[in-house]
């Protein structure tokens, strides 16, 4: 017995290949946190450069920490003392190096006496101005019990280059090694060989150039792809066999060479994402059905920026391999999507704002071991040629949602309390360009992000609608999410 525990100690604190008696397991997350800032009120975005406490239109302090606690949530609902290893991307750079946090194990220690709603609201000093964003989620993560990361991070772009945001890496695994690579018009790529119980683990984080949709900034994904591409190759070109691990934020769908096949596409064409499993650069969204492929809705339709690409030396009997039918959609409902399955992003609303992101987290767990398959390996084309379209789901309406008939009046409770939440309301079309919705006789601005949600309303018409409280620059509206069906 006591050797059993032994194993599960020196498992747990030194990285050993056996936890008593069985292969080391280990989580791997992928996460855009959606604009993460800090609060020292110099950034890139308007939005992020007032820090009044009190001010609703403006970020604060009370703001940031509800993004903390919101992704704190999501990252315990994954795995509930954290994710092994978790891939970051959108923390905001730190644009005021003279405040930077570089011994992050000395920051936690100094603040332990602390929680973090103490530090950013009761107990706030002006020296925690300069703390950037990435040392304020290792402290929400360490306040909740998710400890023991060691912590990579990018360095910050000039404040000129209009690049906001930097990667990271948060692991509980030694790091052997570090490289950043820049790329063009994105943020650098963090190469990071992470020791797994005596094996290494190559690690890629990325966040491509934005705009998935549109076609003219395609060419700089593929600048970035290949900048990736040259990476990998020269890793196997030393190891044919290495264990790696591509993930992050790519500005593509799993299927965008089928989506747009007049373009060169940077994740397909260039760095040889696939369907087969075990072969070549294997993505991993082809682990779920396709109607449940999407990590983001944009404009009513489904999206995959997020992804987790393995290589095929995570499928042989050496090192490190991947736990066949791992990879799931960090999707839950109530905290971090709406009843709709609908990403809750960011909200700036009223004192302590809401949501956590607009795209939701991946996961996938690994073990040291041979790979063991659960299932036939995936060897058959089945990406959708077409974005499909996210509509409301019938079962949830009318019944299941609260009245919203309170929005005809004055809001007696913080907006924030509303984010993500989902109402029926009835509501007249009172302008088309722009939208504008008569609810009890109170005029409200509004927006419907799915263009043919947007097309079936019609001026002067009382309708039915599914409806959440929005905020855009600085002043409130109602969002519509579908029209009731008949």
């Amino acid at each position: 017995m006591i050797f059993r525990w032994l194993a599960l100690f020196f498992s747990i604190f030194l990285g050993c290949t056996v936890c008593a008696g069985r292969p080391v397991e280990f989580s791997v997350v992928a996460y855009n946190v959606e604009n993460l800032f800090d609060v020292d009120g110099v950034a890139i975005f308007d939005d992020y450069r007032q820090d009044e406490a009190d001010d609703p239109f403006t970020y604060s302090r009370r703001k940031l920490l509800t993004k903390l606690e919101n992704a704190a949530s999501v990252l315990a609902a994954l795995d509930p003392y954290g994710p092994d290893v978790i891939l970051l991307q959108e923390l905001e750079g730190d644009f005021t190096p003279g405040s930077a946090v570089t011994d992050f194990d000395a920051f936690l220690k100094a603040h332990s006496a602390q929680t973090i709603e103490e530090m950013l609201v009761r107990e706030w000093k002006p020296e925690y101005v300069g703390i950037p964003a990435v040392a304020w989620l290792l402290k929400t993560l360490d306040d909740l019990g998710m400890s023991d990361y060691h912590v990579v991070v990018a360095p910050t772009k000039p404040f000129d280059s209009g690049i906001a945001h930097v990667n990271a890496i948060f692991t509980r695994f030694p790091v052997q090694q570090v490289h950043f690579h820049e790329l063009s018009q994105a943020r650098d790529i963090i190469e990071a060989e992470l020791d797994i119980g005596g094996h290494s683990l190559w690690v890629y984080n990325n966040h491509w150039k934005s705009g998935a949709s549109n076609l003219k900034r395609e060419p700089i994904r593929v600048r970035n792809a290949k900048v990736l591409k040259s990476l990998v190759d020269d890793r196997l070109e030393k190891d044919p066999q290495a264990d790696i691990l591509i993930g992050g934020d790519l500005n593509s769908h799993y299927n965008h060479s089928i989506l747009y096949p007049e373009l060169k596409t940077g994740i397909n064409d260039v760095l040889g994402s696939q369907f087969r499993e075990g072969e070549g650069h294997y993505n991993l969204w082809y682990e779920v059905p396709p109607p449940q492929r999407y990590s983001e809705i944009w404009r009513g339709r489904r999206g995959t920026l997020m992804h987790l690409i393995v290589a095929p030396g995570l499928y042989d009997s050496n090192g490190i391999s991947y736990l066949d039918g791992s990879f799931r959609v960090g999707q839950i409902i109530g905290v971090n999507a709406d009843a709709m399955g609908r990403p809750l992003e960011w909200n700036f609303a009223g004192r302590k704002g809401g949501g956590a992101s607009d795209h939701f987290p991946l996961i996938a767990r690994f073990r040291i071991g041979p790979f063991e398959a659960e299932a036939p390996l995936h060897q058959s084309q089945d990406a959708l040629d077409f974005e499909m379209r996210h509509d409301a789901d019938p079962t949830i309406f009318p019944e299941r949602l609260p009245d919203g008939s309170f929005f005809g009046g004055d809001l007696e409770q913080d907006p924030g309390d509303l984010v993500g939440r989902l109402f029926a309301v009835e509501a007249k079309v009172v302008g088309k360009r722009p939208l504008r919705l008569s609810v009890g006789g109170r005029v409200w601005a509004a927006y419907a992000p799915a263009p043919h949600v947007f097309e079936a309303l019609e001026a002067g018409v009382e309708t039915e609608l599914i409806v959440s409280y929005g905020y855009w620059k600085g002043k409130p509206q109602l969002v519509v999410a579908a029209i009731r069906q008949p």
